[in-house]
């Protein structure tokens, strides 16, 4: 009989182990797929699921996986074809080289920046950065809460349209109404008669009306399409949703399966959340409780919004071409920390963002429009949840310091900087101070140890509460192994 010390050190010499290849010898893949029929049919539980994506995200592609593009050589240093390019891709083998702060998941340094939108790969020879956007890798922890608020705001936006074009065709005359989602106001639209919809008047959302979350211009409405854009703009990597079997002729099929992008969407998700975590140190701690309160009075929640609540917590995902939806509550099955219920069942959300794009000042202008959005100095307001540790700061990661980010804030921000900047060195302190208290924390070893073995529900593991502790995690993790 194993002893408990034993056991633990078994358990962790698996879970560090190397994660296995496909059965060859010498090179070949490093991936294994898994076909969206299995996860139709039952065949693999949520944890299963989960630790695919994982792998998916995490570990590195090479070119038997179908990484790279014949179409984008790249140019080396000599200037000779490579297979990658630092400007317009590929420019990585795993999305966990960029994602790396605090922990694999997390936000990249400067070096770890990106350039959306660059003319590829006619562009490949270019030395000069003029028609570029330049963006920082930013944290993927707490994604999952983040989509769910998104679809529940469009859900209320669409349906604020349809009761005004409903109204519209009734009275034959032009309806004008406030277009408000949660806790945000997305100014007005009027709707006519004969069906159509002025939007002249919708401030911080794209003229379809559709609010897109993710990426600091909003350039995304959900995971799934973050998954099959990202894999190919920087990895070569093609999903067959997206692209077919082969479409950028690599002699790879299947470079992405429909069930390997509904595992990566569904690890995302799964996530957790940043936390809220106060110095020990007194006179830290006591400034970080000021500043949160300052954060406020000087006008920082006004876009910033602390809190919002998901009325349905339950995440889900449906794949192309079926109608088998995968289900994960995020106040139960998810990785620690993860969002609480209130008494009501609603998850909350401590984002702070209003997921609204605004006018930041013309010292922020890009040159390249992205998306379709009112100027090219309009942002999405950032989640603060995890600023703390996740610097460098700003959509391109120019800030080296919050205090910095702060300050180079303008257009509509401008009167909440100038407030900050007004201040003494002791109030700018605390609002830095309570930034900082704002961290991704890691504290749940299922995600700091991806092979360790596991029972198929989660939800045994820590109970319901908010956060526990590693060491309690761990004794739930070994109870609940020896039981299975």
């Amino acid at each position: 009989m194993l002893t408990k010390q034993k056991w633990l050190s078994a358990v962790l010499a698996v879970a560090l182990a190397p994660i296995a290849s496909a059965a060859v010898v010498g090179d070949g893949p490093n991936k294994r797929h898994i076909e969206q029929s299995d996860i139709d049919n039952g065949n693999l539980s949520l944890f299963e699921i989960i630790n695919h994506g994982r792998h998916i995200l995490f570990d590195e592609f090479n070119s038997f996986d179908g990484h790279g593009d014949p179409e984008r050589p790249g140019i080396n240093s000599s200037g000779n074809q490579s297979n990658f390019n630092r400007v317009s891709g590929m420019d990585a083998v795993a999305c966990a080289h960029c994602h790396t702060k605090p922990f694999i998941g997390g936000a990249g340094d400067y070096a770890q920046s990106i350039y959306p939108e660059f003319n590829r790969p006619e562009g490949v020879n270019i030395l000069g950065f003029e028609g570029l956007n330049v963006k920082n890798s930013k944290s993927i922890f707490g994604v999952g809460p983040k989509e769910m608020l998104a679809r529940e705001m469009n859900a209320e936006i669409q349906a604020t349209k349809e009761a005004a074009l409903a109204e519209a065709a009734s009275s034959g005359q032009p309806v004008t109404v406030e277009l408000n989602a949660k806790t945000t106001n997305y100014g007005r639209i009027t709707a006519m008669p004969d069906g159509t919809v002025n939007t002249d008047e919708v401030e911080g959302i794209s003229h379809d009306l559709i609010l897109r979350p993710f990426v600091s211009v909003g350039a995304f409405p959900n995971l799934r399409t973050i998954v099959v854009g990202a894999m190919e703009q920087h990895h070569g990597v093609e999903a067959e949703e997206g692209f077919g079997l082969d479409d950028d002729g690599d002699g790879v099929e299947r470079e992405l399966t429909v069930g390997d992008v509904t595992a990566a969407t569904i690890f995302m998700a799964s996530m957790n959340i940043p936390s809220e975590i106060l110095p020990r140190d007194r006179a830290r701690r006591r400034a970080a409780i000021a500043g949160k309160q300052t954060f406020v009075d000087i006008g920082c929640g006004t876009c910033h919004t602390p809190s919002m609540t998901i009325d349905n917590p339950v995440f889900t995902q449906t794949a192309p071409g079926t109608d088998h939806v995968v289900e994960m509550d995020l106040t139960r099955d998810t990785f620690f920390p993860r969002i609480r219920p209130d008494a009501q069942g609603r998850g909350v959300v401590n984002l702070y963002s209003d997921l609204k794009r605004h006018d930041m000042g013309a010292f922020l202008t890009e040159s390249v429009e992205e998306v379709e959005r009112a100027t090219h100095q309009h942002y999405i307001t950032m989640p603060l949840w995890g600023v703390g540790n996740t610097g460098p700061w700003m959509h391109d990661g120019r800030a080296r310091s919050l205090t910095e980010a702060i300050l180079l804030h303008g257009g509509e921000a401008q009167v909440s900087r100038d407030n900050f900047a007004n201040m003494d060195h002791d109030g700018q302190s605390e609002v830095v101070e309570f930034l900082k208290s704002l961290q991704v924390a890691v504290i749940d070893p299922r995600y700091l140890l991806p092979n360790l073995p596991l029972p198929s529900n989660l939800s045994r593991i820590g109970g319901a509460a908010e956060s526990a502790s590693a060491d309690k995690i761990m004794t739930d993790i070994e109870n609940a192994i020896r039981s299975e």
